[in-house]
């Protein structure tokens, strides 16, 4: 991807913004549908990081995805201050974990923009590898819990209490975000591997 400042591709920034701002609004509106906390969390989570993963592979200019973020941080903030949305009132009503403090979700959330700025420029050059690490977010740690909250039977603990079941979910989440992302980038096919496998023997190189 490159980046540049003078052009901006509007169609991408329309399209995202409001995708986003549903995302941190999707817990809140499951959560006032009763369902279990972890669950309505979860969705604004992997939300997000599918969104994410989209936006990686439609954008070609870096400069798209600062003019989004910031026309989305604008956004938030302004409705933030109106009285009928309170956006980051609801943000932290549908995303806090049971006795979770909201100092450690503001660590969080910034700790996860920090990365996702940093995924965006150092592997601006390998989309692939954007969509594999946003992916991997949304469906490897999001099967996690979806199937080691409800299902989980076997435990065991490093730092905290995990189920095996929600690791083994997490692994087949993330062998099939990066089996996506290959596919769609046109890196795993049979015909290109049998290419790559002939030219490292020095068979031919096409």
């Amino acid at each position: 991807m490159i980046f540049d400042h003078t052009h901006v591709d509007w169609i991408i920034v329309v399209v995202f913004v409001p995708v986003y701002y549903f995302s941190f609004w999707l817990p809140f509106i499951l959560k006032r549908l009763k369902l279990p906390i972890w669950l309505t969390r979860k969705s604004g989570h992997i939300a997000i990081n599918v969104s994410t993963a989209l936006l990686s592979f439609w954008m070609t200019n870096l400069f798209d995805f600062v003019v989004t973020f910031f026309t989305l941080l604008a956004i938030i903030i302004i409705t933030s201050y109106i009285p009928q949305i309170k956006m980051m009132t609801r943000v932290y009503e549908g995303n806090l974990r049971e006795e979770e403090k909201s100092l450690f979700f503001t660590i969080s959330t910034v700790l996860s923009i920090v990365t996702l700025w940093a995924v965006m420029f150092v592997f601006h050059d390998s989309k692939y590898a954007i969509m594999s690490a946003f992916l991997a977010l949304a469906i490897g740690d999001g099967a996690g819990e979806m199937i080691g909250k409800p299902l989980g039977k076997i435990k065991y603990k490093i730092f905290v209490e995990k189920s095996l079941e929600g690791s083994i979910a997490v692994f087949v989440g993330i062998s099939f975000s990066i089996a996506i992302s290959f596919a769609v980038y046109d890196l795993m096919t049979p015909l290109k591997y049998m290419e790559n496998f002939c030219c490292c023997n020095n068979w031919y190189c096409s």
